[in-house]
């Protein structure tokens, strides 16, 4: 891929600081750094084998192993119209305080419209180009209420064709505001 991302905002200068406003830049799983996230696409790679992106049924717990706890699992509702968390791993919970497992992204959207809107974008994105795509970003003072300072995520399609996505899969690193603990 080429570096369609080169005109995104740099990471802080200092990674121990919290910068005024939130970063992030979208990578190619090439460019993910987090061991945990490369095991993940590792996973995905073996699974999809000649395919595009491997059906949801090829992703297992099992397969998943250590790094299921990263991981979440939406099953993608009317063509992209809604997105549904079917599984969600306890990394994921103690990231946004919150279990989302059989919520849908709209009833999120109602609670907490900012946040919802953000996951759309990379859940579409994923959907529509049909491609696992990374994202590493640092959150600033301008989101107070977020419970992490850095995170890295990877995108991931699933689906039974290679013309259409029917689940997405993310996995994801934190590190918690505060006592700079990774989640």
């Amino acid at each position: 891929m080429a570096e369609p991302f080169r005109n995104m905002p740099p990471q802080p200068e200092n990674e121990l600081e919290i910068p005024e406003f939130s970063t992030g830049r979208i990578l190619t799983l090439d460019q993910i750094e987090s061991e945990t996230l490369r095991t993940v696409a590792r996973n995905w790679n073996a699974c999809r084998g000649e395919r595009r992106f491997p059906p949801r049924a090829a992703i297992t717990p099992r397969g998943l192993g250590r790094t299921l706890r990263h991981v979440s699992l939406l099953r993608v509702l009317d063509g992209g119209a809604d997105y549904e968390y079917r599984v969600v791993g306890d990394v994921q919970v103690q990231a946004y305080g919150e279990n989302f497992r059989n919520m849908r992204l709209s009833a999120l959207a109602k609670r907490h419209p900012k946040f919802a809107e953000g996951m759309r974008i990379f859940f579409d994105g994923v959907r529509m180009g049909r491609d696992p795509f990374g994202y590493r970003g640092w959150i600033g003072r301008d989101m107070p209420h977020t419970r992490f300072s850095y995170h890295e995520i990877a995108y991931f399609p699933l689906g039974e064709t290679d013309d259409a996505v029917d689940h997405v899969l993310l996995a994801g690193v934190y590190v918690v505001r505060g006592d700079g603990k990774k989640a």
